[in-house]
């Protein structure tokens, strides 16, 4: 009995000397996940690369994009292997509007990486620079920085570098930065591969608080589809019908939405007048006025020019030098410009509220908004049309509604496909030849 005693009261000294000292051992580091040592940015991006290469071979085969032959699932994942790279897992791409941007890149081994970098000094003056125990390479010619550590390698173009490396080194555990968390934590494009988010003061400005786009493609472009969270309340209705102008093929920015506008109340109205004032204040725009009379359909065009014929008088000398006044007629150059608004009533009263106010002004047989080229305007009993050419714009129907903006060369279309509540779903489409002529290949 009392041998049990002691073995007991033994053990429980023991382990109470156990839980004593446990605490005053070196606590266990926490491990620092690549998705901890990303840098806070405008634009970030995560992406799923031997699957994105999969879907897009059948529209790199069909527009015959050069050395497509080395952007097989294949050829990547052995050339990977090869440097230590881990293609088998996501890598992030990260930018900024200062116009600066890189990627993180999951490494399987990095002693492999050295033959990478020797590989890349034959083609590039490549300089090696020492911060604590990281080399950091540079490549100047095309202002490309990258280093590695144990897991990952950061490659980064731009004027920022220093700052992006601060904030790699001196990530903390399990703290991830806001962009990426907002990234990570979506939900509706979890099984795409490629998915970006933005939330930056830039798209604040067109009341927009934050952005998602995932890729989808085809043969014919690459599909980027979104999903846009306006930063307020105010519901955005869409109308499967619309009336909408005839658009020529050579303008380069195009909108034609149409609205469902007429069934919003008072109330979203005043919210819509109050926002809307902030960008048209300084020119003091009867915003109020135009709201109770919009109709909800809105097109835009510019680009691209019209010849139209001009008269004008000249005077000359007769036979017996005595001036005398010819009427002649010319060519003239004019750019194109298109707007079409509809209405609920006739708009004689608005338009007329804009020439008193100034906003709008006439010169001869034309107008101006503001500083804008010259032009005419009609109106009909539903719609209002102002246009820089000698013929009145031909009136369609029309079921979508589509953003066509020309951005660097590259032809952009937003398109909105619904809406629910102040979250619009949609997508942007970017053609694979507007791509490839904007892409220096060897």
């Amino acid at each position: 009995m009392y041998k049990k005693v002691a073995v007991i009261i033994i053990l429980a000294l023991l382990l109470g000397l156990i839980l004593y000292f446990k605490p005053f051992k070196s606590p266990v580091k926490s491990e620092l996940k690549i998705e901890n040592i990303l840098p806070e940015s405008d634009l970030v991006g995560r992406v799923n690369l031997l699957d994105f290469l999969k879907e897009t071979s059948e529209l790199l085969n069909f527009n015959n994009v050069p050395l497509r032959g080395f952007l097989t699932y294949e050829f990547m994942l052995s050339m990977a292997k090869n440097y230590g790279i881990d293609l088998q897992s996501r890598l992030y791409v990260f930018a900024n509007d200062r116009g600066d941007y890189g990627c993180v890149i999951p490494l399987n081994n990095s002693e492999k990486l050295g033959d990478a970098i020797e590989r890349i000094s034959v083609d590039f003056d490549v300089s090696i620079t020492k911060r604590g125990k990281v080399q950091i390479y540079h490549i100047s010619e095309e202002n490309i920085y990258f280093f590695n550590r144990d897991k990952y390698v950061l490659i980064y173009k731009g004027n920022y570098f220093s700052e992006i490396y601060t904030q790699v080194l001196n990530s903390k555990p399990a703290v991830i930065r806001t962009s990426w968390k907002n990234l990570f934590s979506d939900t509706h494009f979890k099984n795409e591969h490629v998915v970006f988010y933005s939330q930056n003061e830039k798209i604040k400005e067109y009341g927009i608080d934050h952005v998602y786009f995932a890729h989808d493609s085809d043969s014919a472009g690459f599909y980027m589809k979104s999903r846009v969270k306006m930063n307020d309340s105010i519901p955005f209705l869409m109308n499967k019908k619309g009336k909408s102008i005839q658009f020529s093929s050579s303008s380069n920015r195009k909108i034609d939405l149409h609205l469902n506008f007429s069934h919003l109340s008072k109330n979203t109205k005043k919210m819509i007048e109050k926002k809307l004032n902030v960008f048209t204040q300084k020119i003091s725009f009867p915003m109020e006025d135009f709201l109770n009379l919009w109709g909800g359909d809105l097109c835009f065009e510019e680009g691209g020019y019209y010849k139209i014929s001009e008269k004008y008088i000249e005077t000359e000398l007769d036979e017996n030098f005595e001036t005398r006044e010819i009427e002649k007629t010319r060519d003239v150059i004019v750019p194109r410009y298109k707007l079409m608004f509809s209405t609920v009533h006739p708009a004689h009263t608005f338009i007329s509220k804009l020439i008193t106010k100034g906003i709008i002004t006439q010169e001869e047989d034309q107008f101006r908004f503001l500083f804008s080229p010259l032009f005419k305007y009609k109106i009909k009993k539903d719609v209002v049309l102002f246009y820089s050419s000698q013929h009145i714009p031909r009136l369609v129907p029309n079921e979508k509604n589509t953003i066509h903006w020309d951005y660097k060369g590259t032809n952009l279309e937003f398109s909105i496909d619904s809406s629910i509540n102040n979250v619009i779903y949609g997508g942007l489409d970017i053609p694979v030849q507007s791509i490839l002529k904007n892409v220096e290949l060897p």
